[in-house]
């Protein structure tokens, strides 16, 4: 059910959900895309960088067990903006990635959007993600 958000819930639910966007980055090296799958919705669908089309939830599962750990990945991330109605949000921001999961630098830049829902707990899940390679 939609509301009207009062300035309150909106920044708290951008902290609650930036939080959990910083953990999906800092958990990556150490646990792959665990974290990523256990904040998102039964009915996620993504669209990473470099794929031909998005893909659900089933698809980034198996994709996991493809993923080394531990490894190298290092990356920073940047907020861009938020955007909330209802149990509904979208956060934007860009990452920067210096180190790859082998070990070896790079210099990769990534615009992500990521859509957000509260679920029936309160909890708030991803439902959707897409990122791209930033291009200057």
């Amino acid at each position: 059910m939609s509301h009207a958000q009062t300035q309150e819930e909106i920044d708290e639910a951008r902290e609650i959900i930036w939080a959990k966007e910083l953990e999906i980055y800092k958990a990556r090296p150490r646990t792959g895309l665990d974290y990523y799958i256990e904040n998102s919705s039964d009915n996620y669908v993504g669209w990473p960088p470099g794929i031909p089309s998005p893909m659900p939830i089933a698809q980034t599962k198996i994709n996991q067990t493809r993923i080394q750990i531990p490894n190298s990945e290092k990356l920073e991330l940047f907020f861009d903006d938020f955007a909330m109605h209802g149990d509904a949000a979208v956060i934007y921001y860009n990452t920067h990635r210096t180190v790859m999961p082998d070990g070896s630098a790079t210099d990769q830049r990534f615009h992500i959007a990521h859509m957000w829902v509260k679920d029936s707990s309160g909890d708030w899940k991803m439902l959707g993600a897409m990122g791209r390679l930033h291009q200057d």
